[in-house]
């Protein structure tokens, strides 16, 4: 990996909307997200934005990075050859600070319309004081950049459960469940609603493929007519 010290344009856009200009040397082989934590932690501690994993695993850190939706931790200083590095909160949810934005919108559209399973690490020694069970979707690491990317911004469940639907659809074996949801994934703000963009398919850091999925559903539709 290349590693060497360069002097890094950074511009973020804080929660007013305005951009603020950020000037710092950086080991190249660092990601956006160490770019962020040198920034909140050396020159602005009021600099809001989301991480955990750090490995790609939690979705948390997803934003905007020069247009593009990505996970800050995945994403590396070297891949930006001009230094300079815009980055934005997610599209098409509610802004709370900076960088960090409500996904609620997406995963209450996602409960009630697919399967969520128990993750694996829900063990007695694993679990926080007061948490007694969590759970999360299939392959999804629920990161919102396909929301985000989707042109349509109204009357539209979204890429995200629908993917989940046709995920769950291929695993059930009761039919009226299966009935159940088709009947969700076919309501008018569903496959109707996707104008085949297949921008979900293009930012998704999982290789989910919604727009595979949703193509899937689709030809659902076209057979049950």
């Amino acid at each position: 990996m290349d590693r060497q010290t360069r002097n890094y344009s950074i511009s973020i856009k804080r929660e007013d909307d305005k951009y603020m200009d950020f000037s710092l040397d950086l080991d190249s082989s660092l990601t956006v997200i160490d770019a962020l934590d040198e920034i909140r932690i050396k020159m602005d501690p009021t600099l809001t934005y989301r991480h955990s994993c750090h490995h790609g695993s939690c979705g948390t850190c997803a934003c905007i990075i020069n247009s593009k939706e990505r996970l800050a931790c995945m994403t590396f200083l070297n891949e930006f050859e001009d230094n300079k590095i815009t980055i934005e909160p997610l599209n098409s949810f509610k802004k709370i600070s900076d960088l960090v934005v409500d996904i609620s919108s997406m995963v209450n559209n996602m409960k009630g319309s697919t399967y969520l399973r128990e993750t694996e690490v829900n063990k007695d020694s694993l679990k926080p004081n007061g948490i007694f069970t969590w759970e999360r979707f299939e392959n999804c690491i629920e990161c919102g950049s396909c929301v985000s990317a989707c042109p349509v911004k109204t009357d539209f469940i979204g890429p995200a459960p629908l993917a989940s639907i046709n995920r769950e659809i291929s695993k059930q074996t009761d039919e009226k469940a299966i009935e159940k949801l088709k009947d969700r994934a076919f309501e008018s703000d569903g496959v109707d609603a996707c104008d085949k963009h297949y921008l979900c398919s293009k930012v998704c850091p999982t290789k989910v493929s919604p727009g595979k999925h949703i193509n899937d559903l689709r030809k659902m539709k076209s057979e049950n007519q």
